[in-house]
């Protein structure tokens, strides 16, 4: 099916097209065209002009769900990190029905990149497995619950392995073969496979998972079972490259027909380069982070035609695909600020032959709110929104509300579906789509392009606009004429929103305790302890989590160590590079006195002591490093701060500030505190005064 669809698009943009005149025949041909990657709102603006195709955008039939057995189910293609399952395309039942096998394909393994399971692991129905060690580490030892609660009903009655490529022992990618982790075939989890030569599950990824049947603790069938399935393929430039060339899964086209720089090459003008360059954004809540600008993360579904899924991932990028009819190559291009707007091809009455035809969206039609729609890779993929409109001051006057929703399912991050969103929505408010022939001087533009168009009917003066299609003609007299089609360009199309990630998931709840008598509040009058008594008709003997959550106060902790100072014992020096400031502090996270799973918001801050260094400039940090082992063995790592570099004032204070959300079942913990202060001695004295650090959980206020 790939192979025809290609030959069909690609003989569609190349044949030689012959319409009747009067009097005269005249030949044309695409020199040029943008074929796939417009925006949804960008490519609405062409109307009958371009009439480009847009992808349905938005979940696919057969992606990441778990399918029962059925010979029309297809396979998905898995790039970047996603959450999915697949069909369940072979099982078994054996040990007297007691043990059931399943076959359940992930995704096609692709030409290049790694896969792994990452570390939100696997999950059966709501349950996350949790499994042993050693040799037994493709069998579980319990569960957590939707809620973040251990279990181990089930004993080792769940065993899962993982494969990419083939049934082999060396295939297996979960559990991670070596200390003391044995590989096995994967023929070995199905009774009636008999050898990998006859079983060989040839460039596929999947898992064969065992379940022994247990009907008291509900072990009775298979489960919608989730993966953290990683493919270390994610770069856009890549990705489209392997797509386009894949004849298994993806378009077969031959690399002689690509132009393979303009999706790889190093530096900005490719898709690849620009995509893989870092962009600043928020980590909540107030940690500075970067990532690339674009990632390609999601399942593409072998449903759609070559032609539509190609258009998703230059969409999730940003990207133009090209037709270059000069060529005879397809190409990338990123869509992004145009580098050499002062020698831009000139476009006026000189060169253009025919009249100017102009399209515009209509005032009531024209977008100022945009809402997209996207798997959150901090929310376990679960759906999420960005949204974002134009301010009242920006619209034109009397322009109603008008939203533009869709959805995208190969992005899972908040900062990249933000600016691409962004970017579309400015670009529909520049909807202006031209249309003119031009002489022979055109010939030597590309689409792709950006032109100055001058007219004086329309006002034109140097106005520019992107080039979306070049069409050659021959006329009878054998001139050259070019039919150019054009889209309203600016620079402020590209500026980029600043962008904090989302809050994360929370197991919080402030349960529900009966009411016994008055309850005692601290400093409620005065300064000393106050009661309140809550009318038991309206609270029905129970305290509501509402009602608790303005009454209330979590645990916490805090300390505020001794100044650290190089003059009165104080280990700081003024060196470049950071030095602990504090002992290390332990967690304690007895059962009962402890802390307990939850939200907590760390802050830590100090004074920088010293006198400005001759230089006339010093750095300064403060950075905080929490440290938490869970009784899974998993280990998180909360590190963030605060740095200033060649700083000609001394800061009064920094500051380490951020929410860390703590698991359920912590064993352990600790934190630590390290600053940087390159300042001069004052009075003998160089590092930090006014410590303190605060681990604090409040549930008193707004239940939101």
């Amino acid at each position: 099916m790939a192979s025809a669809v290609v030959k069909f698009v690609f003989a569609g943009i190349k044949t030689w097209l012959v319409n009747a005149g009067v009097g005269a025949t005249v030949s044309a041909v695409i020199a040029g065209v943008i074929t796939g990657g417009l925006a949804i709102g960008t490519a609405r603006a062409f109307g009958s002009m371009l009439k480009p195709d847009m992808p349905g955008v938005g979940p696919n039939q057969g992606t990441r769900i778990q399918l029962a057995p059925d010979t029309g189910n297809k396979l998905q293609v898995c790039y970047g990190n996603v959450l999915t399952s697949g069909p369940v395309c072979d099982a078994n039942i054996s040990n007297s029905n007691k043990t059931m096998h399943f076959f359940i394909v992930l995704s096609e393994k692709t030409d290049t990149g790694t896969f792994t399971i990452g570390t939100n692991g696997i999950r059966f129905g709501d349950k996350k497995l949790v499994f042993g060690t050693g040799s037994t580490a493709h069998q579980i030892t319990g569960v957590f619950d939707a809620n973040g609660t251990a279990e181990n009903n089930w004993g080792t009655k769940i065993r899962v392995r993982v494969y990419a490529g083939g049934t082999a022992s060396s295939n297996q990618i979960f559990p991670v073969p070596g200390g003391g982790v044995t590989a096995a075939a994967a023929t070995t989890m199905m009774p009636h496979w008999d050898t990998t030569t006859n079983y060989k599950a040839t460039n596929l990824v999947f898992a064969m998972v065992e379940v022994d049947y247990d009907a008291e603790e509900g072990l009775t069938n298979m489960d919608a079972m989730t993966f953290d399935l990683r493919n270390t393929l994610r770069s856009p430039g890549n990705v489209m490259l392997d797509y386009m060339q894949n004849s298994r899964y993806g378009a077969g086209i031959n690399s002689d027909l690509i132009d393979s720089p303009s999706f790889i090459a190093s530096g900005n003008t490719s898709v690849g380069g620009y995509s893989d360059e870092s962009i600043s954004f928020t980590q909540f809540p107030s940690t500075g982070a970067t990532r690339p600008r674009y990632e390609i993360n999601g399942v593409l579904s072998t449903f759609d035609d070559v032609k539509t899924n190609m258009d998703k991932i230059m969409m999730s990028c940003g990207s133009f695909l090209l037709f270059d009819g000069k060529q005879g190559k397809y190409k990338g291009l990123p869509n992004r600020v145009y580098p050499d707007q002062a020698n831009c091809f000139v476009a006026n009455d000189n060169n253009i032959l025919s009249k100017i035809q102009i399209q515009n969206t209509d005032l009531y039609q024209m977008y100022n709110q945009i809402e997209v729609e996207y798997f959150d890779e901090d929310r376990r993929d679960q759906k999420n929104t960005v949204f974002i409109e134009i301010p009242d001051a920006d619209r034109n006057t009397g322009e109603p509300d008008n939203e533009l929703s869709y959805s995208m399912d190969m992005v899972n991050n908040k900062v990249q579906t933000t600016t691409l969103a962004n970017i579309d929505l400015n670009q529909t408010r520049l909807d202006t789509v031209i249309q003119f022939t031009g002489d022979h001087s055109f010939l030597q533009v590309d689409v792709g392009d950006v032109i100055k168009v001058t007219n004086s009917t329309y006002g034109f003066t140097n106005k520019l606009f992107r080039v979306m299609r070049i069409k050659e003609k021959e006329n009878d007299d054998s001139t050259l004429n070019c039919d150019i089609i054009g889209l309203e360009y600016a620079d402020t199309v590209y500026g980029e929103l600043a962008v904090t990630t989302d809050a994360p998931f929370a197991n919080i709840s402030i349960p529900t305790l009966p009411v016994i008598g008055p309850i005692m509040i601290p400093g409620l009058f005065s300064g000393g302890y106050g009661s309140i008594t809550l009318d038991e008709e309206a609270f029905g003997g129970i305290i509501s989590r509402e009602a608790m959550a303005n009454l209330s106060i979590g645990g916490q902790i805090e300390d505020k160590p001794s100044a650290n100072l190089s003059n009165n014992g104080g280990s700081f020096s003024n060196t470049s590079g950071r030095s602990a400031i504090i002992p290390v502090r332990a967690l304690d996270f007895t059962a009962g006195n402890g802390i307990e799973p939850g939200d907590y918001s760390f802050m830590a801050a100090g004074a920088p002591i010293g006198t400005m260094p001759g230089s006339g400039s010093a750095n300064f940090q403060m950075v905080a490093n929490v440290n938490i082992v869970y009784a899974n063995g998993d280990v998180q790592n909360q590190f963030f701060g605060t740095g200033i570099t060649a700083s000609p004032t001394i800061p009064s204070t920094l500051e380490a500030n951020k929410k860390i959300t703590i698991g359920p079942n912590p064993v352990s913990g600790n934190v630590t505190l390290e600053a940087e202060n390159t300042l001069a001695p004052a009075g003998g004295n160089v590092g930090f005064s006014h410590l303190r650090y605060d681990m604090v959980r409040l549930t008193k206020g707004d239940v939101f």
